[in-house]
């Protein structure tokens, strides 16, 4: 008997220390479809996950209680996730996405929107998590995901038909090529939005500043503006590519009066405009096909193939030399017959600060797993280690 009560005490303490151990161990993540509302519900018994918040520079590590979801993505994906709290429910959201490798990549804590560009293919995962104390119900949607087999037939559009490379859509001034649902970029041709037509098997270039804005604001957008347009909504916008003001101008409703705005594509905020300038005018016109004529590098006396992949391939702005600081800077390595070649630049959105090395094999930037042994670097060649 008592040798029984030592086998069940012994038992029950192991089964103790187990579930300690994997406690902190959080439920199966819950699979995202493409269109599909997600009900969630945030509670105090919910998962501790961690996170950073991207929004202050040099933030911590941070934990707090939420829920984890997963979805597949294809290289372009132009992902929406929004996240809208229930009437009665004290939840603030915040927003975490994580791709393939483990990085965090987007963040938001005030607008309950993400919107994120992907680069690479592969599971990627949204972390829903709770501001402070604050707990509730909440609905999760996510668009712009598209099926393989539109990704194959993308594929083979931009190789076989438009004879064009393909780079990742999270570097910036590409050109987007909208094939059916999905979406293909290259620096091959000029920067902007293309629409490919299957039956002419020929591009072109559309104005996604009036869609956008038609689309965002709900505003009727007029194809001129008139002289003088005070009686109309004006708005002005900075084409994210050549950084140029564009006006347009729209019928007034119950929610936009009549006057001078600026709207930002970045963070979907209009705005009144304090300072009038002089922008371009887009001129409507009927799209004419074009044929994509692949863009003649510049020459230059030196060409540094890696630098140029560094800054086409990533859109990385690579320094003159490597500071003695590089914590908060992009350092990639290109091991080369023995030789170390270390490039460094400012982080971006497609490639966040940290050591890489570049995988020739691949054609990726790996994390590194240790740093090279180098003291000084000219040029990007280890001259003393």
């Amino acid at each position: 008997m008592a040798q029984s009560m030592k086998q069940l005490v012994t038992g029950f303490a192991t089964t103790v220390l187990l579930l300690g151990a994997i406690a902190p161990l959080t439920a199966a993540p819950i699979v995202l479809k493409e269109g599909e509302t997600t009900s969630g519900f945030i509670r105090n018994t919910s998962p501790v996950l961690r996170f950073r918040n991207q929004a202050k520079t040099g933030a911590p590590l941070e934990s707090t209680v939420g829920q984890d979801y997963t979805f597949n993505a294809q290289r372009g994906d132009s992902l929406e996730i929004s996240v809208d709290v229930e009437d009665g429910s004290t939840l603030k959201p915040i927003l975490v996405l994580i791709n393939p490798q483990g990085r965090q990549v987007s963040f938001d804590s005030t607008l309950g929107l993400l919107k994120y560009r992907v680069p690479t293919a592969g599971k990627y995962t949204l972390m829903v998590l709770a501001q402070g104390k604050t707990r509730g119900r909440y609905t999760v949607n996510l668009v712009g995901l598209t099926a393989p087999t539109q990704v194959a037939e993308a594929d083979q559009v931009m190789t076989n038909v438009l004879k064009l490379r393909i780079i990742g859509c999270g570097v910036p001034n590409v050109a987007v090529i909208k094939i059916g649902d999905a979406e293909r970029c290259t620096r091959d041709i000029e920067p902007g939005q293309y629409l490919y037509n299957a039956t002419t098997k020929r591009i072109t270039l559309v104005d996604t500043r009036r869609e956008l804005l038609a689309q965002r604001l709900q505003l009727t957008l007029l194809d001129q503006c008139p002289t003088p347009a005070t009686s109309v909504v004006q708005i002005l916008v900075q084409d994210p590519n050549d950084k140029k003001d564009y006006t347009y101008c729209a019928t007034p409703n119950r929610y936009v009066s009549s006057g001078l705005y600026r709207y930002d594509i970045a963070t979907d905020k209009l705005s009144p405009a304090t300072v009038a300038t002089t922008p371009a005018t887009p001129t409507p016109a009927t799209p004419t096909p074009a044929t994509p004529t692949p863009a003649t590098p510049p020459v230059t006396k030196e060409a540094d193939p890696r630098r140029e992949l560094l800054q086409k391939e990533y859109g990385l702005s690579v320094m003159e030399s490597c500071p003695a600081a590089r914590t908060r800077l992009v350092v990639v390595n290109f091991l080369e017959e023995g030789q170390v070649y270390t490039y460094c630049a400012q982080p971006n959105r497609l490639v966040t600060a940290g050591e890489y090395v570049y995988n020739r094999q691949s054609d990726r930037l790996e994390v590194a797993r240790k740093t090279p042994d180098c003291t000084i670097s000219i040029g990007g060649i280890c001259v003393l280690k």
